[in-house]
């Protein structure tokens, strides 16, 4: 028995030995970050820039942003102040007549183009709403304001839409 014993404690050092030998002096290689996920399609607009035109710091909704589909809140005002859709969908052949019937929603005589891509316009609707659409390779990417929220007007994002159309388009 008391050989079994002292086999046994040479086991348990010969074990503790390896462990002791499997480990260094020099500090472990740093894992790796990981990058952080990149914001889907739709959330295409420059913040800054659109900050920087409206007056109002505009947050991505990321809970509810998809490659086709974002939102962006006014900071500082959520609920019904108003609130940015971006839309991206696939384009036909056509573009011209694409974005014509688009801007079937504007109002009469509010249409501006924009000179970008294969095309694009913003216009009025729907009040004081202010609407935008460009056509990019195969896809269509529209942008919405539900209102104007405090902090800016019309005119202001009508001119942000363009600016941002304009971005979009260069970068086809």
């Amino acid at each position: 028995m008391h050989r079994t014993g002292g086999l046994a404690t040479a086991g348990v050092l010969l074990v503790a030995a390896g462990l002791l030998t499997g480990c260094t002096s020099e500090p472990a290689e740093p894992v790796p970050q990981a990058q952080p996920p990149a914001p889907p399609a739709a959330c295409l607009l420059d913040g800054a820039e659109l900050a920087a035109t409206t007056g109002v710091t505009w947050i991505p909704d990321q809970s509810m942003a998809t490659d086709t589909r974002c939102v962006y809140d006014p900071a500082g005002n959520p609920g019904p102040a108003g609130f940015l859709a971006v839309d991206v969908t696939s384009s036909t052949d056509d573009a011209a007549s694409e974005l014509d019937t688009i801007a079937q929603l504007c109002e009469s005589g509010s249409r501006a183009d924009v000179k970008a891509a294969d095309g694009g316009f913003v216009c009025r609707f729907d009040g004081d709403g202010v609407y935008a659409a460009l056509v990019q390779g195969g896809r269509v990417v529209t942008v919405a304001s539900s209102a104007v929220p405090p902090g800016t007007t019309t005119a202001r994002l009508a001119v942000a839409f363009t600016q941002q159309l304009t971005a979009i388009g260069r970068t086809s």
